[in-house]
């Protein structure tokens, strides 16, 4: 059974720079849309985090801060000039993290979750960044692990997932990050010998995928997930950002949603009895609700190709290709 968390105020609430927001808002407005058309699910109403829940993650000081713009009656920006505040942005913040807590609450009962509105892996404990005012992810990861669960995440965006990779970098946590790399492009992090350190060492993998790469490249990327059954965890959590898809209006990648779709094929694949959590990531393109949809008919084993599929030279393949292979051989 797939499930959704959905609140009709989703669909006004981004925190993303001022010339796409309108898009990110409208990217959710549109899967919404589509999901009901295409998908079966349940849709689940989320509850609103506390400031308590938010200490989990972030440290008191900024909390303020973020309560404090809130009353700001302007747009402005949390950070050097990505994230936004507005009037009125905490309680969606909180809407957004409960979101999170309701995943949590109710995967004893349904074994897949998304949350289209998430997966803001930027944030870091003491400020906003890349349109992330809160690390949603890292609070899901963190609590299922005092739960006592084992936990393999799988952080798909054209964008290294940096804070979530500095919040859970010692932790217990098998962590795999696929992302567009070369050096310069946001937020330049995510080299390959950053492997982790103390319960974490070994869990900590950074797949560089060359600018532009298309589809053959991602396809090759995700033989990394070879790795997830061995390391037997009761949840994966996926963070299926799409704004790696050709026509994403911050192009980095060049995939179309046949890489979604595969993505969902694979990670059904490999989870046998684990519980799922999704993200819909980051986004800003016109195919990116129908990228959405196509990772979660792939979650539910259902193949789907509405796009050409994208090809790239031999060198971007072959770069991937080994650095998946030193992997799979044990790289430390």
């Amino acid at each position: 059974m797939l499930g959704i968390v959905w609140d009709e105020k989703f669909k006004e609430i981004s925190f993303s720079h001022p010339m796409i927001r309108d898009i990110s808002k409208e990217r959710i407005r549109r899967f919404i849309e589509i999901a009901r058309r295409k998908l079966h699910f349940v849709e689940i109403k989320p509850e609103k985090a506390t400031v308590y829940d938010l200490l989990k993650i972030h440290d008191e000081k900024y909390i303020k801060k973020l309560e404090e713009v809130s009353k700001i009656p302007y747009i402005g920006f949390l950070d050097s000039g990505d994230t936004i505040h507005y009037p009125g942005m905490f309680d969606d913040i909180l809407l957004v993290l409960g979101a999170s807590i309701t995943a949590i609450k109710y995967s004893k009962f349904i074994e897949k979750i998304f949350i289209p509105l998430g997966g803001f892996h930027h944030a870091l404990r003491e400020k906003a960044m890349g349109f992330c005012p809160i690390n949603d992810v890292a609070f899901s990861a963190l609590t299922l692990l005092e739960k006592g669960e084992r936990i393999a995440i799988i952080d798909i965006d054209a964008h290294h997932g940096n804070g979530l990779q500095e919040y859970l970098y010692d932790k217990p946590i098998l962590k795999i990050n696929i992302f567009a790399y070369d050096g310069k492009f946001f937020p330049g992090t995510g080299k390959i010998e950053e492997r982790g350190i103390g319960e974490g060492k070994g869990l900590n993998y950074n797949v560089q995928l060359p600018l532009y790469s298309g589809d053959d490249v991602f396809e090759e990327a995700l033989r990394i997930l070879e790795i997830i059954p061995d390391f037997n965890p009761t949840y994966i959590i996926v963070v299926a950002g799409v704004d790696g898809h050709k026509d994403d209006g911050l192009k980095s990648l060049n995939l179309t949603c046949n890489s979604y779709n595969l993505l969902g094929l694979k990670v059904k694949r490999i989870a046998h009895k684990s519980k799922i959590i999704g993200y819909g990531g980051g986004g800003y393109g016109k195919m990116s609700s129908e990228c959405m949809v196509s990772f979660l008919l792939g979650l539910e084993g259902k193949k789907e190709e509405i796009e050409t599929r994208t090809s790239s030279d031999k060198e971007k393949i072959e770069k991937v290709k080994n650095e998946v292979n030193l992997f799979l051989q044990g790289f430390s």
